[in-house]
């Protein structure tokens, strides 16, 4: 087999392992799938019992606070949870994230964890 060969089919095999990964995960960073998936979200944030305005929030996780995300909402608490353990580590924030996809009941998301209540 010629090392062009091997090399094509590894990379073949290391898309389908995760493809097939990404279907058991909420992430799914690596799935080709559709987007399947249509939230209405909605971000707040509180700082030392300040709430943070709107553009303040997009511009602290560079991602806007309010709208539509077509792929999976568990994307947008990734980026809130990674900013909240490193850049805003000393801040405390608490970050509350209610959200509907695909119609269904809306939902609330909190951070940090302890909040959470579903």
């Amino acid at each position: 087999m010629k090392v062009n060969q091997l090399i094509g089919i590894s990379f073949l095999a290391a898309q389908v392992i995760m493809i097939g990964y990404a279907r058991f995960v909420p992430e799914r960073y690596f799935c080709w799938a559709p987007y399947d998936e249509q939230t209405l979200l909605d971000v707040e944030v509180k700082i030392n019992g300040l709430s943070l305005a709107k553009h303040e929030i997009g511009s602290r996780y560079r991602y806007r606070a309010s709208g539509w995300e077509s792929r999976t909402v568990h994307n947008i608490f990734d980026l809130i949870e990674t900013y909240e353990t490193t850049y805003g580590k000393e801040d405390h924030a608490e970050v509350t994230v209610t959200y509907e996809t695909n119609g269904h009941t809306p939902k609330t998301w909190h951070f940090p964890n302890e909040l959470q209540n579903n």
